[in-house]
This record gives C-alpha cells, structure tokens and sequence, in this order.
C-alpha cells in the first residue's frame, strides 16, 4: 500500500479533477440566456440541455464504463475521460445550432461518467477501511469547490468577455461571449488530466471472505444481496432527490419570496455551499470513519439515519417558518451540512463489495442516485407549485414538502438497511 503522504496526494489531485468535472458540468446553468437568445433555444430545450442531455448519458454510461474499471487501469479511464469531457466542453462554445450544442453536452457527460467508478476504487484500495470514509469525503467536496467555482470564477468570466463583445479567430470565426466562456473553462482540463498520472495505480485489495453470491458473478452478487442494496441505493437516491430539488428551485424561491437579484443569490448560495458544504463533506466521513473502527459495522447508514431526520425539520424551519435571511440562512446552511451523502455511502459501499465487483456496483450506484435525484426532485417542486398550490410564490412550501417526504422515506429504508448492512460487511471485509 503506498505512503500515508501519497494517499492523500492520491486524492488532492483527484480532488483537483472532480473540481473541473463540476465546473464544466454546471457553467452552462450561468449561460442560459445568452445562449438561449443567440441560438433561438426555448426554456425547454435550455431544460433539456442542463438535465437530460448531460444527465442520461453520463448515468448510462456509467455502466460499462464501471465494466473497464474492473479490468483496466483506473487512472487511464480517467484520463481518457477527462481530456474526452474537456474537449467537449471546449466544443460547446464552437456550437453554431442548438442541435450542436447538444451533442456537445452529450461528450461532457460520457467523458465524466468515468470520474466516479475509477476515482472510487483507487481511493479505495489507498486507504484502510477506518480511514475510507474521510478520504471519500475529502474527495467528494469537489462537488462543493466546483460549484462555487462555477458561480464565482464563471460569472466573473462571463462579465469579462461581455465587456469585450464578440472575438474574431482564424479558422473557427467570430465567437461570443458565451462561446468563449465554454473555451475558456474548458480547455485547461485536457492539461490537468496529465495530473492523474501522479497518482498510482494500486493493488487491488481482495477480500478474504466473500459476502453470499460473490463467487458467482456480480448479478448473482446483487440478487443475494438484494436487501442492502435496495434499501441503500433508495436510501441515498431520495436525499438526492432533495438536493436536486432544492438546487434548482432554491434560487427560485430567494428571488420570489425575499426578492433578491440573481448576484445576490449567487453570493449568499456560493457562500452557504463553501461554509456548510465542504464541512458537510468531510465532517461526517470523520465520524463515520472513528464508529466504524469502534466496530459499528453500519455507521455510515446509521448516521444517515438521524442526518436525515434532523434535515427535514430543518427544512421545515428554512421553507415554511423562516419569515427572514437572519433566520434562512443558518437552516440552509443546517441543510447544507446534513445532505451530503457521497463519502460514507460510497464507502459502505466499497466495504461491502469485492474488489472485482466495485466498478460496476458504483456505477449502478451513481445511475440510481443521478437519475433519482435530477428526474424526480426538480419535476416534483415544479408539479407541486404549478398544479396543487398554483401560486409561483409557493414555491417554498413545494421544497419543503418534497424535501420532509422524501428524507424521512429514506429514514425509513436506511433503518430497515442496518441489518443487512451489517451482515455484507462482516461476510466482505476488507483487510487492513
């Protein structure tokens, strides 16, 4: 196993790489309207083209791509991933028709759907199992980091090449403002996939004693197992029905109810996702990990268990009660710190699964949990203010009512999942 220093260098640099996967993800959220009025885009197409057309493929994807990870050099996939998206991305501000666009949006999803599965697995094999859950975590703010980056770095590129106006280049011609934002933020990612190249490409760790159907194949794996993985993917795909949902209409409701502009959302929300949200990235990976050595076998559904409890009454106090920001704000951030799941549930997962089985159980994983999150949360606000309330200024009650449902369903399952989740453990343990 490699050093303690060149584990977690190991995952400062993928940190690095998750931090330029989200900001090629998420840039195009700033861009809606220059792009919608240069190209003649409706609201729906802009829809489609921040949800499904990124979303589908990168979770469809993320299947075979987990197949490879099995069997291939991990640190590979991602670089062919990374440089894949970057350029993808790059392309996006080549785009000359929405269709264009696109299939340009299609590559941004392909290529990061190789991050997760391979990024999981190395992490996993660098690290013990008391100490997986931090690193995940550690790795896992790179959706914090990324998204703010995305508000701040990519509204200050934007007002940068606004103020400049249209670009002539050899070659590809004139380039607008938008265009040349997706250049810009795109292009350095094909550089920074040489990074991953510092990491290395661990042994893959075998477990000595194989959870029932692990010796048959990995279908048979998930059959015999089918409880824990329900209750887990479910679980963790319902708070991710919450996150979705609250990140789409959250800037929504700010601007309604307490009438704020759109820079002022971007500045208290970058805020609230950089205090709260790297905290509650790696705080609960902390915690998770010290029960976990105390030999709770289930600590990182357990703590879910309570998280999620405690993050609907907060959303109640956030949507429902709170007539103010002096109030708002701490809830939010309350929120904020409960919701993140990946790092302790990624790594019961990897606890739980032989090494030849994680590629291809995280990316299921990651399918469950993307498509759960983007086809059901924003839908699920929008049909509750347009067709129960019928008032846009309710919008805050929809949250609210998505959000309590749905974490203390996942409450549910995940007190249902502690049993199994116990017994995969101790049948699939991992050496030290």
């Amino acid at each position: 196993m490699p050093s303690t220093g060149r584990a977690w260098l190991s995952v400062a640099i993928l940190l690095l790489i998750a931090i330029f996967s989200y900001l090629d993800r998420l840039i195009v959220s700033l861009l809606v309207e220059p792009i919608r009025l240069s190209l003649h885009a409706t609201d729906f197409q802009m829809g489609l083209l921040q949800g499904i057309a990124f979303g589908l493929f990168y979770a469809l994807f993320g299947i075979p791509i987990g197949w490879l990870v099995d069997r291939y050099s991990r640190r590979g996939i991602i670089y062919v991933g990374m440089t894949l998206w970057s350029f993808a991305a790059a392309m996006c501000g080549m785009a000359q028709t929405y269709g264009h666009l696109l299939i340009a949006r299609f590559g941004v999803g392909v290529g990061e759907a190789s991050l997760s599965p391979a990024a999981y697995s190395i992490i996993s094999d660098l690290f013990p199992p008391r100490r997986l859950a931090l690193a995940l975590g550690v790795f896992a703010t790179g959706a914090a980091l990324g998204g703010a980056l995305a508000y701040i770095v990519g509204g200050a590129v934007i007002q940068y090449f606004e103020n400049i106006g249209t670009i002539a280049f050899p070659v590809v011609g004139q380039l607008e403002p938008w265009q040349m934002v997706f250049v810009v933020t795109g292009l350095p990612g094909i550089f920074v996939a040489m990074l991953v190249f510092f990491v290395p490409e661990p042994v893959r760790r075998q477990s000595p004693v194989l959870a029932p159907g692990a010796d048959a194949g990995v279908i048979p794996f998930l059959l015999a197992n089918r409880r824990y993985f329900i209750c887990h993917f479910l679980a963790f795909g319902l708070i991710a029905v919450v996150a979705y949902g609250t990140a789409a209409w959250m800037p929504a409701m700010l601007m309604r109810r307490y009438g704020m502009g759109p820079a002022e959302v971007g500045i208290l929300l970058g805020l609230v996702n950089i205090g709260a949200g790297i905290p509650g990235f790696i705080l609960p990976g902390w915690i998770v990990d010290r029960w976990f050595a105390a030999g709770t076998r289930d600590a990182h559904l357990r703590y879910f268990v309570f998280a999620t409890l405690l993050a609907a009454a907060l959303a109640v106090v956030a949507f429902q009660i709170a007539d103010s920001l002096w109030l708002l704000v701490p809830a939010l951030a309350g929120i904020h710190f409960l919701h993140p799941f990946t790092g302790p549930s990624v790594a019961h997962l990897q606890l739980a699964t032989p090494n030849r089985f994680r590629g291809r159980v995280s990316a299921l994983f990651v399918l469950i949990f993307n498509l759960m999150g983007m086809c059901l949360g924003p839908p699920s606000v929008a049909f509750l203010t347009d067709f129960v309330f019928h008032d846009p200024m309710r919008v805050n009650t929809s949250i609210m009512m998505v959000s309590v449902v749905a974490l203390c369903l996942s409450s549910v399952l995940l007190m249902i999942g502690l049993a199994p989740a116990r017994r995969i453990v101790q049948a699939t343990e991992i050496a030290a």
